[in-house]
C-alpha cells in the first residue's frame, strides 16, 4: 500500500471554506430532500404507473441502493479524492432523477430509483468528509452546525413541497426537480471545489464488497418488505437471517485481511461507537414526527397533504435556527452538554405529542414541532462531530461512510419494530360495509391512542439516549481530541501527505 498524496498543501484561507462548504451545501441538501419530498407522491405514482400493490419498492430500491453505494464512499474518496467522486456522485443522482421523471413504466421507475441511490449514498459522507478535511478539529462543530441544515432540516422540508407539487404539477415534477439543481451545482462543483484530505492507494477488496452489498440488499429489503409481506413469513425470515450472516461474515472478513472495504475496526474506539449510537437513536425518534405526524393528521384529522406540509415546517425553521449553535456548543463544551440539553427539549416536545386529542389545534402541534424542531438543531451536531474527532485523521473518510451506514441501517430496523408495534395497535377496518356512527367514532379514538403510543415509545428513546449522552466527552475530554487532531494534522502536512483546497475561489 503506498500514499499518494495530491498536490498541494497550502492552508486554505477562511473565504474558501466557506465558500466550499455552502457549495458541497447545495447538492446535499437536493440529495437529503430526496428521501422524505417522494413520500406524498407515491399514491399518484401507483394510480399513474398501475403499481399499487408493488408501490413500496419506490422507497426500498432508493434505500438498498443508498446503503450499499454509502460503504463504499470512504474507498472511493480515499483512493480517488472526494472532491472528484462528490462531483461524479452528483452526476449519477441528477441523471438518475432525469430518469425517474421520464419513466414510461413502473421497473424503469424502480431502476432508476436505484440509480439515484447510488448516486445520493455517496453524497452524504463523502461531502462530510470533506467539510471535515476544510476546517480544523476546534471549528468543526461550527461547520458541521451550518452544514447539518442540509441534512435535517430538508427531510422536514420535503413533505411542503411534495404535497404541494403532487397536488398542482404532478408527481414526476419530484424528480424533475432535481435536474435544473444537479445542472448548476455539479459545473460550479467541478470549477471550485479542490483536492482535499488523503489519497490512499489500495486494492478494491472485491469479495467483501459482493459480500456486504448482498447481505446489505438481503437485510434492507426484509426490514422494508416485512411490514408488507409479514414479519412471521419464510420470504421475509430468510432475507433477514441471509442478511444478517452475510453482515456478519464481512465483519469477520474485514477483521482479517490488510486492507478491506471498510475499515470496521473503528467500530472498537468506544467515544466513535457511542457517539454513533446517540445519533443513530436521536435520529430514529425524531423520525416519528416526520412519519406519524402527517399519518395522524391525514388519517383521523382528513386534512390534506399540501396543508400538513406546512404544519410541519416550524419543525425545520426550529432546526435552521438552532443548529449552528449546537455547533459553537459542540466545540466549546465537547459533545455532553448540547446533547443533553437538546435532547431534553425534544423530549419535552413528544410528550404532549403523545397525548394529542382530535380537538387539538393545529396552532399547539405546530408549535410543539418547532421547539422539537430548536431541541434537535441543539442537541443532535454534537455526537455527530464527536464520532470523527474521536478516530484518527487519516481514518476520517471511513469514519464518516461507517456512520451514514451504521445510522442507516438503524434506522431501518428501529423503524420496521415500530411499525409492527403501530400495526398491532391500530384498528382493525373491515372493507365490506361503511362503519356506523359509533364505529366511525371507535375507530378514531383507537388510532389516535395508536399514534399518541408511538411518540410515547419515542418519548422513553430520548430519555434512554439522554442517559447515554452522559457518557460523551465532556469540555476537556472534547479539547484534548481537538488538539491531538491538530497534532496528527500538522504532522501529515509537513509530511505532505495532506492535500488541502488551493483557494481559487477568493476572487469570486
Amino acid at each position: 500500500m503506498t500514499d499518494e498524496p495530491e498536490p498541494s498543501t497550502e492552508r486554505v484561507g477562511l473565504a474558501y471554506q466557506w465558500k466550499a462548504m455552502w457549495i458541497v451545501l447545495l447538492g446535499t441538501f437536493m440529495v437529503v430532500l430526496d428521501t422524505t419530498i417522494v413520500s406524498l407522491g407515491l399514491t399518484s405514482v401507483a394510480n399513474d404507473l398501475g403499481a399499487a400493490k408493488n408501490i413500496e419498492w419506490v422507497v426500498t430500491s432508493y434505500i438498498v441502493a443508498l446503503g450499499v453505494s454509502q460503504l463504499t464512499s470512504g474507498w472511493l474518496g480515499d483512493r480517488f479524492g472526494r472532491a472528484r467522486v462528490y462531483v461524479v456522485a452528483l452526476g449519477v443522482f441528477t441523471v438518475g432523477s432525469l430518469a425517474c421523471s421520464l419513466a414510461p413504466g413502473f421497473g424503469w421507475l424502480i431502476a432508476a430509483r436505484a440509480l439515484q441511490g447510488v448516486g445520493g449514498g455517496l453524497v452524504v459522507p463523502i461531502a462530510m468528509a470533506i467539510i471535515y478535511d476544510l476546517f480544523e478539529p476546534r471549528e468543526r462543530g461550527k461547520a458541521i452546525g451550518y452544514f447539518s441544515i442540509a441534512v435535517m432540516a430538508a427531510p422536514a422540508i420535503g413533505p411542503v413541497l411534495g404535497g404541494t407539487m403532487v397536488s398542482s404539477i404532478g408527481w414526476r415534477w419530484l424528480f424533475l426537480v432535481n435536474v435544473p439543481i444537479g445542472l448548476i451545482a455539479i459545473p460550479v462543483t467541478s470549477r471550485l471545489l479542490r483536492a482535499s484530505g488523503t489519497m490512499v492507494r489500495r486494492p478494491l477488496d472485491r469479495l467483501g464488497f459482493g459480500v456486504v452489498a448482498a447481505g446489505l440488499v438481503l437485510l434492507l429489503v426484509g426490514l422494508q418488505q416485512g411490514g408488507s409481506w409479514g414479519w412471521g413469513s419464510a420470504s421475509v425470515l430468510a432475507f433477514l437471517v441471509a442478511g444478517l450472516g452475510l453482515t456478519a461474515l464481512f465483519v469477520v472478513r474485514a477483521l482479517r485481511i490488510e486492507s478491506p472495504l471498510a475499515e470496521v475496526r473503528i467500530f472498537g474506539n468506544p467515544v466513535f461507537s457511542l457517539a454513533l449510537l446517540v445519533m443513530s437513536l436521536s435520529t430514529l425518534a425524531q423520525y416519528m414526527r416526520l412519519i406519524y405526524i402527517p399519518m395522524e393528521l391525514e388519517g383521523v384529522r382528513g386534512i390534506e397533504a399540501s396543508t400538513v406540509g406546512w404544519l410541519m415546517m416550524p419543525s425545520a425553521v426550529g432546526m435552521a435556527f438552532t443548529l449552528p449553535i449546537g455547533g459553537r456548543l459542540v466545540d466549546r463544551l465537547g459533545g455532553r452538554v448540547p446533547s443533553t440539553i437538546g435532547l431534553l427539549i425534544v423530549a419535552a416536545a413528544y410528550w404532549p405529542l403523545s397525548n394529542l386529542g382530535q380537538d387539538t389545534s393545529l396552532w399547539t402541534i405546530s408549535i410543539l414541532l418547532f421547539i422539537g424542531g430548536l431541541g434537535s438543531g441543539i442537541g443532535m451536531t454534537a455526537p455527530n462531530v464527536i464520532s470523527i474527532n474521536a478516530v484518527r485523521a487519516t481514518q476520517v473518510g471511513q469514519a464518516t461512510a461507517l456512520s451514514q451506514v451504521g445510522r442507516q441501517i438503524t434506522l431501518a430496523m428501529g423503524l420496521a419494530v415500530l411499525a409492527s408495534v403501530y400495526v398491532g395497535l391500530a384498528p382493525a377496518r373491515g372493507n365490506a360495509t361503511p362503519p356506523t356512527a359509533a364505529e366511525a367514532l371507535r375507530i378514531s379514538a383507537e388510532s389516535m391512542h395508536a399514534y399518541n403510543m408511538m411518540f410515547r415509545i419515542a418519548f422513553w428513546i430520548l430519555i434512554a439516549v439522554v442517559l447515554l449522552a452522559q457518557f460523551l466527552p465532556a469540555k476537556a475530554t472534547s479539547q484534548a481530541m481537538q488538539e491531538r487532531l491538530a497534532a496528527e494534522r500538522d504532522a501529515l502536512r509537513a509530511d505532505g501527505h495532506l492535500a488541502e483546497s488551493v483557494s481559487v475561489i477568493e476572487s469570486a
